[in-house]
């Protein structure tokens, strides 16, 4: 049990780099080809939004668990509101 307490964020969070890295070469490749299609992403929400869904998953796993909660709570609080763009 104590291994995957150790593994588990560490997985989540390198595959969350990986993918924010491929996003952001994405984003930059599509931003060079069309500058008149800007839209709006909701980065900021996002990440406040997932601080605290991670707290409050930090808070249940157990006290030690918190900061690795809120840490990952807001790295895919903002993938998420990366995704979500403004009409």
């Amino acid at each position: 049990m104590k291994i995957i307490r150790i593994l588990l964020p560490l997985i989540l969070v390198g595959i969350t780099v990986i993918y924010t890295i491929q996003r952001a070469k994405k984003m930059q490749d599509a931003e060079d080809k069309s500058e008149e299609e800007k839209a709006e992403d909701h980065m900021a929400e996002g990440m406040a939004i997932g601080m605290c869904f991670g707290t409050a998953v930090g808070i249940a796993l157990g006290a030690e668990n918190l900061a690795i909660g809120i840490s990952v709570g807001m790295l895919l609080g903002m993938l998420v509101g990366m995704n979500v763009k403004d009409k």
